[in-house]
């Protein structure tokens, strides 16, 4: 890409070939609330310990959750902070909800919070706040 070019963002739904094999998600935002809910199902190639969902892959869908929420509400945005407490290992294949919502702006700062619990509603998995930059 020469100087002066930009690329169009691109939210990318599938980022392993072979369907079901790595991220399969889908988000549905709630512009009005500034929340958003990203329904997503952890394949094999996730796997970490065995039968467990590794916990970075777990932190890459909790970054992408609060990162698309903040740009949804702020405009274009890189993370600063992130801060996930894991609370119960996660059964690969397991579908999850991982909810973000902006609590605050402050000049360019964005806070988020989320959380992961399973499709039942009643396990949470893991807890996290964000901190992401608008760019100017």
């Amino acid at each position: 890409m020469g100087a002066g070019e930009r690329m169009d963002t691109r939210l990318f739904l599938r980022a392993i070939e072979g369907a079901g094999a790595g991220f399969e998600y889908a988000m549905f935002l709630n512009a009005a609330e500034r929340r958003l809910l990203c329904l997503f199902q952890p394949g094999p190639y996730l796997e970490g310990h065995p039968g467990l969902i590794h916990g970075g892959a777990m932190a890459t869908m909790v970054d992408s959750t609060l990162g698309t929420c903040a740009l949804a509400v702020a405009g274009r945005v890189v993370t600063a902070n992130l801060s996930i407490d894991y609370l119960a290992p996660v059964p690969l294949g397991t579908v999850l909800l991982v909810e973000g919502q902006v609590e605050r702006l402050e000049g360019r700062k964005v806070f988020l919070s989320g959380c992961v619990r399973g499709a039942d509603g009643d396990t949470e998995f893991a807890r996290a706040t964000g901190l992401f930059i608008r760019l100017e």
